[in-house]
């Protein structure tokens, strides 16, 4: 057992401390980071202050107030007061000098030709932000709206309004009660990605040690010491203790990325400004008040976190005493590449599985998938944020546990023999020998 510590230590951390894990691992929370710092930097941008001057070539959308001797909008309402958009109504257009020396952002032209073909043009020295247009845009059609509703003697606007109907749908599990079911499920797709780069790096990184060992000869010397399902073994959970390390180190990370990016979107205001009622909210209630991020309150995280700590696990047991016994029966990598052909293609195709089970997670593939052991780690995984029985759940990781378990004890028959064999092709013929002889 000492023996064992030893081995599994080695494994650990000869590869915990080199710098590109360490490298690898804070990566991927700083491009988070650098993500998160991206948004809001965009919103700034899109919270820039934008003054509008329209020109209302043929007094549709406006009128000459005596009183304040300017030109003002028939519907005022239709123009809400921003902090960085800004309106301005006029008969003729500027000139494009008028215009460049003026401090407006933007100039659209209004006639008749809006009511035939419902476009305007405009005018900019620099591009506005997407939000931006769509505000202009939006705003725009509400008055033109306005317009055709008092065109027409029959009809008022307050009718108008309560007639016109804008069809959302919106979907509730009958069970869950739980909404946004794309939402989730991109959650999942997200977890069974990373589920299967996890298995298929550090399961690739058994291969490669098994192989450079036994081509150094260290493996000889190795063996006169410990039993060879020692060694496999000891590479195996060495090995595999590295993607857990990594996994809880990305979890800690990201939780703390999370944490730092709400700070810094209630400090910056942006929060306030997305409010609708100009109320000041915090991180989780502006996600909860989001109608395309409220989902990610819905997740069950902790569920998420240690299933997938446990289907890593199993999972990767049960690939990397495959890529522990494939790599012993070879001299070097490019030999292997035929033997792992069938080691790989249930994780191939559980990932091509998962991939078009985003537009219909609960379907027939995806629910039978998820309980196939070879399978399960990947596609119950894209499942479980929208909810399954605690049996289905419980079923699939037991049947992986008795999977990885079988397949450590067959691939130590062919790691055994196949360990201190050099100069010899493997045949699919031998390898079954192999794993009859007990």
């Amino acid at each position: 057992m000492n023996r064992l510590r030893l081995i599994i230590f080695r494994e650990w951390y000869t590869r915990v401390r080199r710098r590109a894990f360490i490298l690898g691992t804070l990566l991927v929370p700083i491009l988070m980071a650098i993500l998160v710092g991206f948004g809001v930097w965009m919103e700034r941008a899109q919270m820039e202050e934008n003054k509008v001057l329209v020109a209302d070539l043929s007094g549709l959308i406006s009128y000459w107030d005596e009183a304040r001797e300017a030109w003002v909008p028939a519907c005022p309402d239709c123009f809400p007061e921003r902090s960085h958009l800004e309106y301005r109504f006029a008969e003729e257009a500027l000139s494009d000098d008028d215009f460049l020396a003026s401090d407006y952002t933007l100039m659209v032209l209004f006639d008749d030709g809006i009511l035939q073909h419902q476009t305007a043009k405009y005018f900019y020295d620099k591009s506005p932000a997407l939000s931006t247009e769509s505000a202009v845009e939006n705003d725009l059609s509400s008055a033109i709206e306005r317009f055709k509703v008092k065109e027409e003697l029959a009809l008022n606007y307050e009718a108008y309004k309560r007639l016109k109907t804008n069809v959302r749908l919106v979907g509730e599990d009958v069970v869950t009660k739980d909404g946004n079911a794309t939402g989730r499920t991109l959650i999942g797709f997200i977890f069974s990605f990373f589920m299967f780069i996890q298995i298929m790096v550090y399961g690739m990184h058994v291969m490669r040690g098994v192989i450079e060992e036994k081509a150094n000869r260290i493996v000889e010397v190795v063996i006169s010491v410990v039993k060879p399902i020692e060694l496999m073994a000891g590479k195996i959970i060495g090995i595999g203790l590295v993607g857990v390390t990594q996994v809880l180190a990305l979890t800690l990370l990201g939780y703390i990325v999370f944490q730092v990016g709400g700070i810094s979107l209630e400090a910056s205001g942006l929060l306030t400004a997305a409010s609708n009622e100009g109320l000041e909210l915090d991180f989780e209630t502006w996600i909860a008040s989001n109608d395309s991020l409220g989902f990610l309150l819905d997740v069950n995280w902790p569920l998420m976190i240690f299933a997938s700590l446990i289907y890593f696990v199993a999972g990767f047991f049960m690939y990397a005493s495959l890529f522990a016994a494939i790599g012993s029966a070879v001299d070097q990598e490019s030999d292997a590449q035929y033997l792992m052909i069938p080691a790989m293609l249930p994780l191939l195709a559980s990932y091509i599985v998962a991939a078009m089970a985003l537009e219909n997670p609960e379907g027939q593939v995806a629910v039978i998938g998820s309980y196939i052991p070879l399978t399960a780690p990947i596609l119950m995984l894209i499942r479980l944020p929208l909810g399954v029985e605690w049996w289905e759940l419980t079923g699939s990781i037991i049947g992986v546990v008795v999977t990885a378990y079988v397949l450590v004890r067959l691939s130590a028959r062919i790691f055994r023999t196949g360990i201190l064999m050099h100069g010899k092709k493997v045949t699919f013929r031998e390898l079954g020998r192999w794993l009859r002889h007990d």
